[in-house]
């Protein structure tokens, strides 16, 4: 499992309007920051309730609604303010026009980042949200600094346009956030904020292994370790899968079987010095990797010295 680290700190809050969210697609223009951050919280809106039956807990069923989020700023810029809120902006004047019509306020998506203990970074992407007018507030001068912020309330919820979550069809689903962490494998965090991220299968790497001894090898020492190096992490506990038997007598050899801490790399060490002269077959039987993907059963034999 990965380390976890506390935030520390939030920056790079980035919006971008939504111009199209329906069955044809969802289509949102080019990110530009929103404020400088100071905090934000999101609260998801969620219930549940617990089913009993034969006088026990027999189910629990929860729904999510939509997420509140709060992004509190030393101040956030009058035209971006409008834009959110769907006021008009006179450019020959620079005027605003307020015609107090939620309705006119359009969708957007809403970005940022959150700075961990260690120095990385947790993405977010809300991809359609709404905003409602902040309450404004000021006080006079006085001989004591009294600082005012803005706080923007924003309301996230799912997309209409229904997208292929796993690459094949099998669910198809509107999408209210997508997210990463610098610190998990494959992410890169380094384009994040420059488009809207939206979700789209990634194609795993193939699944394969590279066996030492490798198969069909000979005088190999019978006090060796054999390793077996994959190409992805495998799924929790499917190392068990991997044995080794003595092909003179049929019967398993008694070995510790160890795993490196990215799960690529399996060690077998046998209790004892293997026979002399002897054959020997390692099996791989059902090892699945963190995509799913199933390495087909092989067998690798080699023969100690």
């Amino acid at each position: 499992m990965t380390k976890q680290y506390s935030v520390v700190g939030v920056d790079s809050v980035y919006y971008a309007l939504v111009t199209q969210d329906d069955e044809n697609g969802y289509v949102a223009g080019v990110p530009q920051q929103l404020t400088q951050a100071m905090e934000i919280k999101g609260t998801p809106a969620a219930s549940s309730e617990t089913q009993f039956a034969d006088n026990t807990e027999h189910d629990v069923v929860t729904v999510e609604g939509p997420t509140t989020l709060e992004l509190i700023a030393p101040n956030i810029s009058e035209d971006v303010l409008a834009e959110l809120l769907g006021a008009v902006v006179d450019t020959a004047s620079g005027r605003i026009f307020d015609d107090a019509d939620p309705a006119e306020a359009p969708y957007f998506a809403l970005g940022y980042r959150f700075k961990k203990r260690n120095g990385s970074y947790r993405y977010r992407w809300y991809l359609k949200c709404r905003a409602e007018k902040p309450m404004e507030e000021g006080v006079s001068e006085s001989d004591k600094v009294n600082l005012k912020t803005t706080t923007l309330k924003v309301t996230a919820i799912k997309t209409s346009h229904l997208f292929d979550l796993i690459g094949d069809g099998s669910r198809m689903k509107g999408v209210k956030r997508v997210h990463g962490d610098e610190d998990l494998d494959n992410f890169d965090g380094d384009t994040w904020l420059d488009a809207v991220q939206q979700p789209s299968a990634g194609t795993p790497s193939a699944f394969s292994v590279t066996p030492v001894p490798a198969d069909g090898a000979t005088g190999v020492v019978i006090s060796a370790n054999l390793t077996l190096t994959f190409t992805n992490a495998l799924a929790g506990g499917r190392e068990a899968g991997i044995t080794l038997i003595n092909l003179d007598t049929q019967a398993p050899v008694a070995v510790a079987r160890t795993i490196n801490a990215a799960r690529t790399i399996v060690t077998l060490n046998p209790n004892s010095n293997l026979g002399s002269s002897t054959d020997y077959a390692i099996i791989i039987h059902d090892v699945v990797d963190i995509h799913g993907q199933a390495l087909t059963d092989a067998v690798i034999n080699f023969t100690t010295a």
